[in-house]
């Protein structure tokens, strides 16, 4: 029996793992050297009082596209403006979709965005950004970074500049308990706190 195609495969899986971790390794180191150069002033902002919101999120699933734009459209309907930028984690079959967007492919070697969309979305000067993903996904943390949004809500990450409200949740949770989180906490956000903080949301948001 050959062995060497099954020993090849589990080379080749264990040398882009390494490849993987080196490339978020500069990552990260790249982002906390530019990061110090990159000052915004930051208040905090109840989701009530936002008038231009910027919506970061994981588009790999169709199933959370769906409830990205359902939470745009409902704030459309209150008359907000609302900025998209999806990413993708995968190859993309179909271009044809309503937001903006990117994926692996607009990324540099550091695992970071380089393509216009993400340069117009961080100088955007919003009320309020929210990066609807579940977890940290390290182009749309590095986005958040830079952004010039007064306020930033994303999932829990180690680099805690990327969001002034940070939210960590149980990983068996979607999308629309993430959303739930969000909502909740955006409602009882005090004004002006004038300090990152994050919740647990694994409890319920009690």
């Amino acid at each position: 029996m050959d062995l060497w195609p099954t020993v090849n495969c589990q080379l080749n899986n264990h040398i882009m793992a390494i490849l993987e971790q080196a490339r978020t390794q500069i990552h990260r180191h790249l982002l906390n050297k530019e990061i110090p150069h990159h000052i915004v002033g930051r208040k905090s902002v109840i989701l009530e009082s936002a008038n231009s919101i910027g919506l970061l999120f994981d588009a790999t699933l169709l199933a959370d596209i769906k409830v990205v734009q359902e939470f745009v459209g409902s704030l459309e309907k209150k008359r907000k403006r609302v900025m998209q930028l999806g990413y993708f984690n995968r190859k993309l079959q179909d271009e044809n979709f309503k937001f903006k967007h990117f994926s692996k492919k607009q990324l540099d070697w550091a695992l970071r965005p380089k393509m216009d969309e993400a340069t117009e979305f961080t100088r955007q000067p919003f009320d309020l950004l929210i990066n609807l993903s579940t977890r940290s996904v390290l182009p749309l943390d590095y986005i958040a970074a830079h952004s010039k949004a007064q306020f930033r809500v994303g999932p829990f990450t180690e680099n805690t500049f990327c969001y002034d409200l940070m939210i960590e949740q149980n990983e068996k949770d979607g999308l629309k308990d993430f959303l739930k989180q969000v909502l909740h906490y955006l409602e009882k956000m005090q004004p002006d706190i004038g300090k990152r903080c994050t919740v647990d949301g694994r409890r319920g948001g009690q």
